[in-house]
This record gives C-alpha cells, sequence and structure tokens, in this order.
C-alpha cells in the first residue's frame, strides 16, 4: 500500500512515519508534504498516485479541503485531527475515516486496516459539501474535558503549571514552549494540535500556527498588513503575536 502524509508540523510526521513502520512494513510512504501548495504540486506531479492519504486539517497555508477544491482525489483519505469526536462525525463521508491528536497506535492500525477492506474512491465533492455544512451549523468546537495543569519535566524533577497561569504557547524550531504570565518559559512535548485540544478554547486562542494565546493577556487588537491583526499585550512576546488572515473572523467573533 502507498501512503502519503500531508501534516505541516515535522515531529507529528516523523511520529506518524515510524508508527506506521512499527505496525505495517509493508506500506510505503511514497511521500509527505506540508502545506496545499506542496500538496497540489504532488498530485500535479509524476509522483506514484497514492493508496491512502493521512491528511492533517490545519496546513501552514489553509485548510486540507482546499486541496479538494482544486483537484479530484480519488485515493482513500484519513484525517488526522485535533477536532472532537462530535465534530468529526460531520467528517465521515463514504470510506473516510479520522484520527484524533495525540495519535493512538491501535487506533492507527484500525484505521488502515478499515481502509485495506474498503478501497473505494473519494468524493472530493461529497468531502467539501460535508465540511462546509459542518463549519456553517459548528463554527467553534468545545471539548468537554480541559487541562487544569501542565507537569514539565526538568532533570529529575516536575514542575506544574497551572493552565491559568499560562499567558501563551508557541513553537520554534520544531519545538513547543509554555509561556507563564512571569514571563517563565518551559519546553513540552506536546505539538500545538494537541494542545489545543487539551485547553479551553473559551480562554485560549490560535491565533496562528506558531501561536495560542489566553484571553486574559490580550489588551487590544490592531490592523495591519495583509488583513491581518496584530495583538497587544503588556509583555515582549517571545514569537510573532499576529492573527493571520485566515483566523481573524473566527478571532474577532471569539473575542466578543
Amino acid at each position: 500500500m502507498k501512503v502519503l502524509i500531508v501534516e505541516d508540523e515535522r515531529v507529528s510526521q516523523m511520529s506518524l512515519i515510524r508508527m506506521l513502520n512499527a505496525c505495517y512494513p509493508d506500506i510505503e510512504v511514497v511521500g509527505t508534504t506540508r502545506t496545499v501548495k506542496d500538496t497540489l504540486d504532488y498530485f500535479r506531479s509524476d509522483e506514484p498516485v497514492p493508496d491512502l492519504i493521512f491528511m492533517d486539517v490545519e496546513l501552514q497555508d489553509g485548510n486540507c479541503f482546499d486541496i479538494f477544491r482544486h483537484i479530484n482525489v480519488t485515493s482513500n483519505v484519513v484525517l488526522v485531527t485535533a477536532y472532537n469526536k462530535y465534530a468529526i462525525e460531520a467528517f465521515k463521508v463514504g470510506c473516510i475515516d479520522y484520527i484524533l491528536k495525540p495519535i493512538d497506535p491501535q487506533a492507527l492500525c484500525r484505521s488502515v486496516e478499515r481502509c485495506r477492506k474498503n478501497m473505494n474512491v473519494v468524493s472530493s465533492a461529497g468531502l467539501l459539501s460535508t465540511f462546509n455544512q459542518y463549519m456553517t451549523n459548528n463554527p467553534v468546537s468545545v471539548s468537554g474535558k480541559v487541562k487544569k495543569r501542565f507537569i514539565i519535566k526538568l532533570g529529575d524533577n516536575f514542575v506544574l503549571v497551572p493552565t491559568s497561569d499560562i499567558a501563551y504557547f508557541y513553537t520554534e524550531d520544531n519545538a513547543s514552549y509554555i509561556v507563564t504570565e512571569d514571563g517563565v518559559q518551559y519546553i513540552i512535548n506536546f505539538s500545538l494540535d494537541e494542545i489545543i485540544t487539551q485547553i479551553d478554547v473559551l480562554e485560549f486562542f490560535r491565533i496562528s500556527r506558531n501561536c495560542i494565546i489566553s484571553l486574559s493577556e490580550i489588551k487590544g487588537v490592531s490592523k495591519i498588513k495583509g488583513g491581518r491583526l496584530k495583538v497587544v499585550t503588556d509583555f515582549e512576546p517571545k514569537c510573532e503575536m499576529t492573527v493571520s488572515r485566515a483566523r481573524v473572523d473566527d478571532f474577532l467573533a471569539w473575542l466578543a
């Protein structure tokens, strides 16, 4: 079976490849892409057509459904996503399957087996229709269980950081960090895709692929070039505090 992985976070990408190799030595990962553009370029090239695609929903330059708007995908698709279980029901079209982040190896194996038994053709139009209907009815997905604290390992010791003390999360050079209200920074073993499923999305917002900020730390916003917004805070951030253009409307609705 030929597999393509569409995932913009390198750590998640490599983790998925390792799990696939461990469970299924016969699976050949024929390619990896990190953006909508890269994925479209892959399908428009002479690269092998995959039997199965593991596809993250949110990519660096859009969401995976932008891909289906430009090309007709006939491979089986498994969405690897941070959406909660109820939101995922909206994506179950035909042979489409899903895995929630963080990925459970047993869930991954079950998903591959289902695809082996059901190698049907995916309907791009069906995917788009279902996704658009879900986003219209459910603009924000809220998980029922949230973390109250993060456990940080420092050498032989552990530090408990209450979620209420966190100013923002950010990524840099494939590493993820917590920054507290006091400006203390800790490295953590979670991607932002995983973090956003574990915290209260009424109190935190992912303003970009690289940053999740606490509502309590936002003092204002200002318009900047490219239809984006700059977040005003009382501290000097360690990452760019800019709301990407694609997230502006959702961000303003979340603030209201």
